[in-house]
């Protein structure tokens, strides 16, 4: 007798899992019965604790027992007004969803990502959402090694097993360079954001692809690596001036690098779009109301912020198991920094 309570006293919902061949996730859902689990699961998690005489109690049910109801949001640059939306995204959401959001602000440094990702640690909060830097292996595989859930947001990260957030780089990019072919620029200046990072990397391979599809030369002076900043793409602009290299339009990466080039050919006496047509990517608050009103590849940078919250909460609560990836689609919106006559919204 002894023994049978002494079984029954040990007997954990890992051993049930076990027992019905399911996860751990998928007993706590049953026992919870908030969420759809399959009548085939269901009845294997009754019979398993059948068998065990498993007795399921408040302990059991909470699987997550030192919940902090916090997450952490890292961020490269807080200075980029592309992340305002973002972290409103985040903020919201997670809001809903009855957390808190700890901020933190890497400046695209591994040590700061380091530092902070052993601050969140420390803070036991529940998981995080990661916008990273150059330096993302290093930073996500600690990430996996103290057992934090994490959702990447705004890049890829080849190798690594997580979930990710993002928009579709290379069609956004495909679709500024062919807007700007389809108003007859052929010497088109492209200047991209790091290629280390994805989204670098793949706004570069769609300027590439729209060259291919219509049937125009790559021309490698026409092409610049910047850093997705206002200096990055003034330095290129003049770099580019001073090579005598002809162009008639640029495509910069980011909203804040077209207003770089802007202001760098304005200094030059280069009216915008008269002269050289501009665009840029993300749709920042900022290009509704720069002059010239700025053509460029919005990004639903809100929505996603939101969506990698519902993710983020999915894996902390158990409900979802496997990765996922989720794109957004962009799409092209037509100013007056291209030249073109249009303008939609």
């Amino acid at each position: 007798m002894q023994n049978d309570k002494q079984v029954l006293k040990n007997t954990t919902i890992k051993d049930v899992a076990q027992l019905a061949n399911v996860s751990i996730a998928t007993v706590s859902r049953t026992l919870s019965g908030k969420d759809k689990v399959s009548p085939l699961l269901a009845e294997r998690v009754a019979a398993a604790m059948k068998e065990l005489q498993y007795q399921p109690n408040d302990v059991a049910r909470a699987l997550k027992i030192k919940e902090s109801r916090s997450i952490g949001l890292m961020i490269p640059d807080i200075e980029n007004p592309f992340f305002p939306a973002l972290v409103r995204g985040v903020q919201d959401a997670a809001k809903i969803h009855n957390y808190a959001v700890i901020l933190c602000n890497t400046d695209g440094r591994l040590e700061e990502e380091r530092n902070y990702i052993h601050f969140l640690y420390s803070k036991r909060v529940d998981g995080i959402v990661f916008t990273d830097s150059v330096y993302n292996k290093q930073s996500i595989s600690l990430l996996d090694s103290l057992g934090i859930p994490v959702v990447l947001l705004d890049r890829r990260v080849s190798g690594i097993h997580a979930s990710t957030v993002t928009s579709d780089n290379r069609l956004g990019a495909f679709l500024a360079t062919e807007h700007l072919i389809e108003l007859g620029k052929k010497r088109i200046a492209f200047i991209s954001g790091p290629l280390k990072l994805s989204s670098g990397a793949d706004r570069a391979s769609g300027y590439q692809d729209a060259l291919v599809r219509y049937n125009i030369s790559y021309n490698k002076n026409l092409a610049f690596i910047g850093a997705f900043t206002y200096e990055s793409s003034y330095k290129a602009v003049e770099d580019l001036l001073f090579s005598r290299e002809k162009f008639d339009a640029v495509f910069a990466s980011n909203d804040l690098m077209a207003i770089g080039v802007i202001e760098c050919l304005a200094k030059y006496g280069i009216r915008v779009p008269e002269d050289v047509a501009v665009v840029g990517f993300d749709d920042i608050r900022m290009a509704a109301w720069y002059k010239p009103l700025l053509t460029t590849i919005r990004q639903p940078v809100y929505d996603m912020g939101q969506y990698a919250v519902k993710l983020l909460v999915e894996h902390i609560t158990g409900v979802r198991e496997t990765y996922y990836e989720k794109i957004f689609k962009p799409e092209l919106i037509i100013r007056q920094s291209s030249g073109s006559v249009e303008e939609r919204k």
